[in-house]
């Protein structure tokens, strides 16, 4: 945890590109001083004392940000990804929020909020200083209308509407009103951000400390979030709804796992000082940052910070991790297929006519991984047995079936894991008539996961355990034609598998991180060209077989989440995507035991899949029952 931390830290710092493909190639910041990462460093606040004072505390070796020294969540986040999130207002900056602002500029009641700060604790708002509605319109005139459809978006705003209704001494009724319309605005900006071009848009709510919590505030806030986040939906958006407010709400409760000893108390020794103000000197001790929770009364310390950017990561990259589920299924599939494919032409070679059982146990390594900078990985090692009988008549025709048991247990890279259990039946078929042949296979599995996983929460592991089911239906065949040159057996063979994995829905259970996923569906429709070859010597068949593979079914699936401690809209991310060309390479022999025992060793792997690393061996029986099997050696 504490690595993860110090690579976030190091990415603030050193500003340094990360080469690896990632999805999100820029990071942007719409706000108040919740995600405020300096904009005071290099504008005026309105108030020359408060401009003097944050002047002071950036020469003592403050940063302006209103989490005192340290860096803010927005920074942190976008480090996780390889990214920075320098003030707007500086080269090369995306964070465009700026302490103080409320969700939209208007008539507002500038003056009675200026007379609150003493019970707010924050920044009074300059009024020539934009909204978040307004910082929203300001990057969006500055790309021309042309939003990055890569970038990862954050809006973190709404308290200082709250602290404005309450300054006003506001009825419940004005109140609302007033927080429909700063609602309506500020997501008729989201949804322009989104028509525009974006697609990933954090929408979090608003933490209050104890300090200044009260049942009006409480009451106010819910209300300003609840008609967002309803516009917001009305409106068509997909963004990502992040409640900060039961995240530090459980900190609160429990502050030990996290290492916070005091959550009331600010760790900014000057009463008064807000953290925009505060340098480290004046702190109540050295490890006050880590050791507080909040910097003042209101904005939180630089653990608390990456505790909320730890939450909004964890928001991000848990749809991918769960979108392993279904990749694994087909993955898994792939190798039962091909031992049963292997086991047919051992059945065809053992004899002329007749029956045959046969059992493969297989062992494979299988790691599923997300080319995009900052999202996590899976690999595990799938094990399974098949157990199957057939009968071939005289006229070169065979038919059988199977059983499949199997099991992988991927881990994610981040912590946990999950554990695939699956249960397959399987109908096939083969035939061969002199230099053709060919085979069909034909399965229903059924799919059983146990879900455990562990989400880092500052230096805290949060734990998030759910079961689910599915259902696993695949359809394969492939056939050739063999060449005979002495003991050489030779030629081209062609193929495909066609499978759908579906995988029901489910609701995790354990922590403030825990999700609930929607159900997901996983087609794929794969081709395979290739050439193989084999050889007759004595007992021993050894053979080997190389195919290209292409995938011509569509990668851009989603996964859908939704939030557990809150009624909050569901969003989509992007599920893990794999590549859509490879080549599959198997290298093994037959060999006959005595007139009825005959083995199997195979040895298979997916060579340049993007993403995606599977290989694994097979070893095989096969016995056939009283007839008079063909001669040790023979040619096809």
């Amino acid at each position: 945890m504490k690595l993860r931390a110090l690579l976030a830290m190091t990415a603030v710092v050193c500003f340094a590109p990360i080469a690896e493909a990632q999805q999100f190639n820029q990071f942007f910041a719409f706000g108040d001083s919740t995600t405020d990462t300096g904009w005071f460093a290099h504008a005026s606040t309105g108030s020359p004392a408060l401009d003097a004072a944050i002047a002071g505390a950036v020469a003592a070796g403050g940063n302006a940000h209103f989490t005192g020294p340290g860096p803010g969540n927005a920074q942190i986040l976008a480090g996780f990804f390889g990214l920075t999130a320098n003030p707007a207002n500086t080269p090369g900056g995306t964070n465009y929020a700026i302490g103080g602002a409320l969700d939209n500029a208007g008539p507002a009641p500038f003056t009675a909020y200026t007379n609150f700060i003493s019970l707010a604790n924050a920044l009074p708002p300059n009024p020539a200083l934009p909204s978040t509605a307004g910082q929203i319109n300001n990057y969006l005139a500055s790309v021309n209308g042309h939003a990055n459809s890569n970038a990862l978006y954050l809006i973190s705003t709404g308290g200082n509407d709250v602290f404005t209704a309450l300054a006003l001494n506001l009825t419940p009724a004005a109140a609302t009103a007033y927080f429909l319309s700063d609602a309506q605005a500020l997501a008729t900006s989201v949804a322009r951000l989104q028509a525009d071009g974006a697609r990933f848009i954090i929408v979090a709510n608003e933490y209050v400390a104890p300090s200044a919590s009260s049942a009006t505030a409480q009451s106010f806030g819910r209300t300003l979030l609840a008609a967002t986040w309803a516009d917001l939906a009305a409106a068509g958006v997909n963004f990502i709804p992040a409640d900060t407010a039961s995240a530090i709400a459980a900190v609160v409760r429990n502050p030990a796992p996290f290492g916070i000893t005091d959550t009331i108390n600010p760790a900014c020794l000057s009463p008064g000082a807000t953290g925009v103000t505060c340098a480290p000197a004046g702190l109540v001790s050295p490890n006050a940052l880590q050791t507080h929770l909040f910097m003042d009364f209101t904005h939180l310390t630089e653990a608390g910070q990456l505790i909320v950017a730890d939450y909004y990561y964890n928001l991000l990259v848990a749809p991918s991790e769960i979108s392993f589920l279904a990749e694994s299924a087909v993955q898994t599939t792939f190798a039962m297929i091909t031992g049963i494919q292997q086991q047919i032409d051992l059945s065809q070679r053992q004899r002329q006519s007749g029956w045959n059982v046969w059992v493969n146990g297989e062992l494979s390594f299988l790691r599923i991984n997300n080319s995009a900078s900052g999202f996590p990985n899976d690999p595990g090692i799938p094990a399974s047995g098949t157990m199957g009988i057939d009968y071939r008549w005289q006229n070169g025709w065979l038919a059988g079936a199977a059983i499949t048991l199997g099991r992988v247990s991927p881990t994610f890279s981040l912590g946990g894991g999950y554990t695939q259990d699956e249960g397959a039946l399987s109908l096939y078929a083969g035939y061969r008539n002199g230099a053709w042949w060919g085979d069909i296979v034909g399965s229903v599995g059924s799919l059983s996961y146990d879900t455990s996983r562990l989400v880092p929460i500052g230096i805290a592991v949060q734990p998030n355990n759910g079961s689910t089911t599915g259902t696993d239906l695949s359809l394969a065949g492939e056939a050739g034609y063999d060449f005979h040159t002495g003991f050489l057996t030779h030629g081209p063979v062609v193929g495909a598998i066609l499978q759908q994995v579906r995988v029901n829905g489910f609701t995790e259970a354990g922590s403030f991180t825990s999700l609930s996923f929607g159900d997901q569906t996983r087609n794929s429709e794969v081709s395979a060209i290739g050439y193989r070859a084999s050889f007759d010597c004595g007992i021993w068949h050894p053979f080997v077989q190389a195919v290209w593979d292409h995938e011509f079914d569509r990668l851009n699936r989603s996964v859908t989440a939704s939030l557990t401690t809150t009624v909050a809209p569901s969003y989509s991310m992007p599920a893990v995507v794999l590549g859509r060309d490879w080549a599959t390479a198997t290298v093994g022999t037959q060999v006959r035991i005595d007139r009825s025992w005959s083995g199997l060793v195979s040895f298979t792997a997916q060579i340049g899949q993007q993403n995606v690393t599977n290989y694994g061996g097979l070893i095989g029986l096969n016995y056939a029952f009283d007839s008079d099997p063909p001669p040790l050696i023979r040619k096809n």
